[in-house]
């Protein structure tokens, strides 16, 4: 055989197998471009390219989920420029950050928006040999977290716009009792700018009498992660004292531990001066009304020692008239002393009080009222039931408010009975019940009993039942009202102890 022929095949069959290897090459390159192209469509953002060709940026690569949510094809980009596909504001401001990577600035990114989507843009230049040659960019949904920033805005300006308007002031304190924000409502409510608050300890502007109460009660809430709510009085920078209604909240962090604590307090100030007048006018309404019967009460004994003095007169001697006399003037001094001591203006003054002896001053004042309306009053006490912390004015206030409702409230075809009885229910609270075989309220009424101006009876005012809630809120104690119609009302008051 030829040894030239035989070279000739073997360089056919080495060119061949180079076609067949450069072929096979070409394919798998193809194929990793489909898949790069199909990778691309697929991902959820957005992938483009630009060149700046003749002053302008032509597109030449554009596709991924999101061009598609924007309301686009990549056949609307590629090949075009931006004015060709977007709105013109829209076009002049991604135009500048085009203008930025397309000089070279890497990492060049922007924010914006269409047909309500919101779409996060990162720019990076693709250089040769020092120039750029394109710029590569990608996308990604972040409508989501637009939403989620508009909402948190909203809030913070609907809060931000309660906080700075509302008359109530609203301070912020961290754990340690540190002030961290203080609502401009200082500065209209007290006379202080809320910088004041944030700068130095603020304790000096509280009462004296009040301060103890504050500081106990700030570790109160740290302790027990509960709200309290508190009376006290803050000092104003031109007119004095100011009586304010405070609430205090714990916030907690996520380990349940106090973070800070949030105080809210609104001035009483106007409120409690009109409650003490319509105190003193429904006091003095009272002590009318029981004029009557205290009247009534005094003739008796004046009465039988008018008689006493006549037989004295007639010559008529025996030691037993000098000390029933005696005891009728008793009778009569007790009756106009506690007359007297409810008449009385007095200041708030808390004391030891024994709550039997109490009750049987009550008795003694109810007493005439009473015998003239047909109500036997019975009372039942447990002698051995500690002093207690009050103002016994107002708490016999109460009780005679409460007393002379349960005798108006008498059936008047039977014989009408009044309980007053007074036990522990346990080591820290005291129960005082009053109770009545009236006609009862309604569970409708029994609902809006304490609300000034709505009463039970045809000419009332509420205001006595109204201030009867204060006292016992200010003793911190409460009062509750059951009632059955036609069978009668109980009222039960817990003090603490």
């Amino acid at each position: 055989m030829n040894p030239y022929t035989i070279t000739e095949k073997g360089k056919d069959i080495s060119l061949q197998n180079g076609l067949n290897e450069q072929l096979c090459s070409d394919e798998l390159v193809s194929i990793d471009r489909k898949e790069l192209n199909e990778t691309i469509r697929l991902q959820q953002g957005m992938i483009f390219k630009f060149k700046g060709v003749n002053g302008h940026f032509i597109h030449t690569l554009c596709d991924g989920e999101l061009v598609y949510r924007l309301g686009l094809t990549p056949s609307h980009v590629v090949g075009k420029q931006l004015i060709d596909f977007l709105p013109e504001q829209i076009t002049k401001r991604k135009l500048v950050f085009y203008e930025r990577a397309w000089s070279g600035e890497d990492h060049v990114t922007y924010e914006e928006e269409l047909n309500g989507i919101h779409y996060f843009t990162a720019l990076r230049p693709v250089k040769r040999n020092g120039e750029v040659i394109e710029v590569i960019g990608s996308c990604m949904d972040i409508t989501d977290r637009k939403n989620i920033e508009k909402a948190l805005l909203e809030s913070e300006t609907k809060y931000r716009l309660i906080a700075e308007n509302m008359t109530d002031l609203i301070i912020l304190f961290d754990s340690q009792g540190k002030c961290i924000y203080a609502s401009p409502s200082h500065e209209t409510v007290l006379g202080y700018p809320p910088e004041y608050f944030l700068s130095q300890n603020t304790l000096h502007l509280i009462h004296p009498n009040d301060s103890s109460l504050i500081i106990n009660g700030f570790e109160e809430v740290n302790k027990t992660k509960t709200p309290l709510r508190v009376e006290f009085r803050l000092l104003h920078a031109e007119r004095g004292w100011k009586l304010f209604d405070c609430t205090a909240s714990p916030v907690l962090d996520e380990d349940d531990e106090v973070k800070h604590i949030m105080v809210v307090a609104k001035d009483i100030t106007e409120k409690r001066r009109a409650e003490e007048f319509l105190w003193k006018s429904e006091k003095l309404s009272l002590v009318g009304e029981l004029a009557a019967g205290v009247a009534h009460e005094i003739r008796n004994p004046l009465t039988s020692i008018k008689g006493f003095i006549q037989l004295f007169q007639q010559g008529v001697r025996n030691e037993e008239y000098f000390d029933v006399v005696l005891s009728e003037f008793n009778r009569i001094e007790d009756i106009i002393k506690e007359f007297l001591s409810l008449a009385k203006p007095q200041e708030i003054q808390l004391h030891s009080v024994s709550i039997p002896s109490l009750l049987k001053e009550i008795y003694t004042l109810m007493k005439p009222e009473a015998y003239l309306k047909n109500v036997e009053i019975i009372i039942d006490s447990d002698r051995s039931i500690p002093l207690v912390r009050c103002d016994a004015n107002q708490i016999k206030q109460v009780l005679l408010n409460l007393c002379k409702n349960s005798i108006e409230a008498t059936d008047a075809y039977k014989k009408g009975v009044l309980k007053i009885s007074a036990h522990l229910e346990d080591q820290n609270q005291l129960c005082i019940q009053v109770m009545d075989n009236g006609i009862g309220i309604s569970e409708e009424r029994l609902k809006r009993l304490g609300e000034p101006f709505y009463s039970n009876k045809e000419k009332g005012t509420g205001l006595g039942l109204m201030l009867c809630f204060r006292i016992i809120k200010e003793h911190r104690g409460t009062i509750t009202f059951e009632s059955i119609e036609n069978q009668g009302t109980t009222v039960k008051i817990r003090l603490p102890v």
